[in-house]
């Protein structure tokens, strides 16, 4: 148990300091299979161009506490849109200190643009694994 909080510890250490790479980041909620509300934040690389992404994204879910830790890929169907679509794939790591569950992901969301350096989000993904269910999450990307 040790190990994993020293894990996840140092995943979120290297998250913070990987502010000094390009992307944007972004903050908002999320409503996890209906029933678990949380406040969500998340980094996302671009990879060379408007269409592949990479976000990670850490959630803190409330009553019962719990934390999610995800890693997506996200490929934009319409990037020349104000309105980009993007199916995506990842992996997810849940834990409250006392259980861990990997999850694989699936599902999409699109980006809606606010403004020259604000978007709105809106992801909804399906978590494959024991601890199984919908996780939807709203905010915004600056």
């Amino acid at each position: 148990m040790k190990a994993l909080k020293v894990s996840i510890l140092s995943l979120l250490i290297l998250l913070t300091a990987s502010s000094a790479f390009a992307g944007s980041w972004g903050a908002g909620v999320a409503l996890f299979d209906g029933d678990y509300f949380g406040i969500h934040g998340r980094k996302t690389w671009e990879l060379g161009g408007d269409i592949s992404q990479i976000t990670t994204g850490a959630t803190i879910f409330f009553d019962p506490e719990f934390l999610t830790l995800d890693v997506d890929y996200h490929f934009v169907i319409n990037p020349e849109n104000p309105s980009r679509f993007y199916p995506l794939v990842g992996l997810q790591l849940a834990t409250d200190f006392d259980w861990t569950e990997f999850g694989v992901n699936a599902g999409g969301g699109v980006d809606f643009k606010l403004t020259q350096t604000l978007d709105a989000f809106f992801e909804l993904k399906y978590v494959i694994s024991d601890f199984d269910g919908f996780n939807f999450a709203l905010g915004v990307k600056f």
